[in-house]
């Protein structure tokens, strides 16, 4: 009984003490994952305060008296704040001045090559680029260098082709690996050079086709890939990215959306997001687009283009399913989706209040039609206006209405001043280039009149669907 005693008390010190061990473990993970939080939190006001952080140095320091000692190579009366402050004024110190500093200071370096990654863009000349980065590279020794982790050297990270290149590099690994990566060498979501390499990333999975919905998902569920999308501006959590950087991505990313290596359920979530009514970016189907989507636009004409063409779509589905509910005008113009511009719908009051009470009830794709819906007080009818490259067509829809096309100027003419309350404020014969009535065999004589204006139906969208 004894040995019993003593092997039962042995077990339960044995059972205290593994579980002693327990909390200790998890009160070392908690307190790890509270330390790391804190981290994060402090990074992000120092992001938030990134952009005033010049101003205020340039207010503290005297930048041409801090410039007149480099010139002086006088590294000693140089105040410890005006050494600190060197790297961050790189335009105005210049290359043969920075490359004395750096020389007589080597442990500016890093701070330097931080300074280096915020600032990158693509408004920056090839020339500019390299010779900044040789200057790095010049001085770049692994142990200056200590966080560094990036699979290539400093003069390479910061060229011209850097992020390319630390693209290819990471093309096995995942969207949150390389993150992460540029994260410790000090390259933080906020960094416009950051989404430049995650642009890069998308497009060489995409250059081999490789699906990408694990990626994209990614920028839409972690902390660290919203803040590349145009929708973050309501999150106060969250330190947006230059847009720049988010006009990257968002290109990298329709072109991966136009190349079909998307799988349909983040495809829908993600058109959803991008023209989200808290989107910096705005709708991509005003007549007028935003910077932000013009710069996209340039970057990457025909995927911008499939893209507003798939959002053209919606409101044409959404008008004639919910408003008008005649199939033959819906797939009528439908087959002009290629040359319409933009869209605007104006929804019976009835119509717009059942729609609103039911909002969360729509498809999503219909939500986001709907928001960009507009209400007429008075009537019960409901108008399409479909704005083509001159002209600018009006459907209404109740039968017995005809179908107005103005051109564009006598359109907005017409709309000057004016607040829209009833349909019959979209009919002015005398401003109206053509009034088309429906009838037998319309879509024929529709055609004939629309190809006399210079609109043709989009043959291309046709041999797509073939």
């Amino acid at each position: 009984m004894g040995l019993d005693s003593w092997l039962a008390s042995i077990s339960d010190r044995q059972r205290l003490f593994v579980a002693g061990l327990e909390t200790f473990r998890e009160q070392s993970e908690s307190g790890m994952r509270q330390l790391s939080r804190s981290l994060d939190l402090a990074q992000q006001r120092v992001d938030a305060w990134e952009p005033e952080r010049l101003q205020r140095a340039r207010n503290a320091i005297d930048v041409g008296a801090m410039i007149a000692k480099l010139d002086a190579r006088d590294l000693s009366s140089l105040s410890r704040r005006e050494k600190r402050a060197v790297p961050a004024f790189w335009r105005e110190v210049g290359l043969e001045r920075m490359r004395w500093f750096l020389s007589e200071s080597p442990e500016s370096l890093p701070r330097f090559v931080r300074q280096r990654l915020r600032d990158w863009s693509l408004s920056e000349t090839p020339e500019v680029q390299e010779g900044w980065a040789r200057l790095a590279g010049h001085f770049w020794k692994e142990e200056r260098l200590p966080r560094w982790g990036l699979p290539l050297p400093v003069s390479t990270v910061l060229g011209r082709k850097g992020p390319g290149l630390l693209a290819e590099q990471w093309k096995d690994e995942s969207l949150p690996h390389v993150v992460e990566a540029l994260k410790v060498a000090g390259a933080r979501s906020s960094v416009s050079y950051t989404g430049h390499v995650v642009s890069e990333y998308l497009l060489q999975r995409l250059r081999q086709r490789r699906d990408v919905t694990e990626s994209l998902a990614f920028l839409m569920d972690d902390a660290r890939g919203r803040a590349w999308l145009p929708f973050v501006g309501t999150e106060t959590s969250l330190t947006p990215a230059p847009l720049e950087a988010r006009v990257a991505v968002v290109a990298a990313v329709l072109e991966c959306r136009a190349q079909r290596q998307v799988g349909a359920g983040v495809q829908g979530r993600l058109e959803e997001r991008l023209v989200s009514k808290d989107s910096v970016f705005g709708d991509p189907r005003l007549t007028t687009l935003t910077e932000a989507w013009a710069q996209v636009r340039s970057r990457t004409r025909g995927a911008f283009d499939d893209f507003l063409a798939a959002l053209i779509q919606q409101d044409l589905e959404f008008f004639f399913e919910r408003a008008m509910r005649e199939q033959d005008r819906r797939d009528f113009w439908l087959r002009y989706l290629g040359s319409i511009r933009t869209t605007t719908c104006w929804l019976d009051s009835a119509t717009y209040d059942d729609l609103r009470r039911r909002g969360d009830a729509l498809p999503p794709e219909q939500r986001a039609a709907f928001r960009r819906a507009r209400r007429l007080p008075k009537g019960e009818v409901s108008a399409f206006c479909l704005s083509f490259d001159r002209f600018v067509v009006v459907e209404f829809s109740e039968t017995g209405n005809a179908t107005f096309v103005y051109r564009h100027e006598n359109f907005d003419r017409m709309l000057r001043g004016m607040v829209v309350e009833h349909a019959q404020n979209l009919k002015d014969v005398q401003l109206s280039t053509r009034r088309l009535i429906h009838g037998k065999y319309w879509q024929s004589r529709f055609d004939q009149e629309l190809l006399a204006l210079g609109i043709e139906w989009d043959r291309n969208r046709q041999r797509r669907k073939l």
